[in-house]
C-alpha cells in the first residue's frame, strides 16, 4: 500500500538504493530454512503453527545489518522514551511485525514520532498476508488488515508509509 506518496519519496534519488536493499532483503524472507513447526494448545484445541517469528526476526537483524542499517535505533535523539524502531537508514524507518494485531498502531505511532522529530522522510511498515499470518499464531497483524485501517487515518497519520506484505 502505497500510503501519501511513500513509494515516490522511496523512487526518488535519495533513496532508491535503499528501496532496493528493503525489496532484496524481503524477496529473500521466504527461505526454507526459516520455517519451524510448533504446536500450542488451547481452549482444548491444537494448534500447529510452521513460521517461527523469533527465526524471522534474526534474519531481519542480521540481512539489514549486512547492508548498513542501523538496528534498534531510539525514534527520539535524547533518548528521554528509550522506544527503539527495528531499523533506520537515510531518513528511512522499518518496522518489521509478525506480532499481534495490536502492535501496529505502535508501529505507526513510532514512524509519526520520528517523522515530527524531522529524523525520517519515510516509514516502511512490513507485515505478513493474511495466508501467512495464519502460519505464525493467532491474532498476528496481516496486510490486508493493515491497509483497509491505514486508510481511514489521513487526517491523523501524516506521513508517508509503505505497507508491504510477505507471504
Amino acid at each position: 500500500m502505497n500510503y501519501r506518496f511513500a513509494n515516490e519519496v522511496l523512487d526518488s534519488p535519495e533513496f532508491k538504493d535503499c528501496k532496493k536493499e528493503i525489496l532484496d532483503v524481503l524477496s529473500q524472507a521466504s527461505v526454507p530454512k526459516l520455517h519451524r513447526s510448533k504446536t500450542r494448545k488451547r481452549r482444548g484445541k491444537t494448534f500447529t503453527f510452521t513460521t517461527d517469528q523469533k527465526t524471522f526476526n534474526e534474519y531481519f537483524k542480521r540481512e539489514f545489518g549486512k547492508r548498513g542499517w542501523e538496528i534498534s535505533p531510539r525514534i527520539t535523539d535524547n533518548g528521554v522514551t528509550k522506544i527503539e524502531a527495528d531499523f533506520r537508514k537515510k531518513r528511512i524507518q522499518i518496522e518489521v511485525q509478525f506480532g499481534n494485531m495490536a502492535r501496529w498502531y505502535t508501529d505507526v505511532f513510532k514512524f509519526q514520532v520520528s517523522y515530527s522529530l524531522g529524523l525520517i522522510d519515510v516509514g516502511v511498515l512490513v507485515v505478513p498476508t493474511q495466508k501467512f499470518a495464519k502460519t505464525i499464531d493467532e491474532n498476528v497483524a496481516y496486510f490486508e488488515r493493515v491497509t483497509r485501517e491505514l486508510a481511514y487515518a489521513k487526517m491523523s497519520i501524516s506521513l508517508p508509509i509503505l505497507v508491504i506484505g510477505i507471504e
